[in-house]
């Protein structure tokens, strides 16, 4: 996918008011694109989220090792005090989304990949 491909996925999640974030990561846990919604204050500053990408990454990653006999992952998700986290592995990129605390994890998950066209591997 090019860079415009993923910068206008990105922009379509923005425009959920749940969503807070939305970026894809590189295999290294860089952020390729991605922002937060206006008027959103990050959590974290730029040195963690950093950290929290490489993190994300190294989940996926670590995973993908149990696909052949368990299948692959279509999501994880992560719901912490103030933000629910989701990866979802894709071909060579992952994207990484934060929402508001209260979200139901399944309905947002099945939300964020239609709007993504992210196919469901369950």
């Amino acid at each position: 996918m090019s860079d415009d491909s993923l910068a206008s996925k990105c922009e379509l999640l923005l425009k959920e008011p749940e969503i807070r974030f939305a970026g894809f990561l590189d295999m290294m846990g860089n952020l390729i694109v991605g922002s937060f919604r206006d008027n959103v204050k990050p959590l974290k500053n730029e040195e963690e989220r950093k950290k929290m990408f490489i993190e994300a990454v190294l989940r996926i990653r670590t995973r993908q090792d149990f696909d052949n006999n368990l299948g692959p992952v279509s999501y994880a998700a992560a719901r912490r005090k103030n933000i629910v986290t989701f990866t979802f592995p894709l071909d060579d990129v992952v994207l990484f989304v934060s929402t508001e605390s209260n979200v139901d994890i399944d309905k947002t998950a099945y939300k964020i990949m239609d709007l993504c066209s992210i196919k469901n591997n369950s």
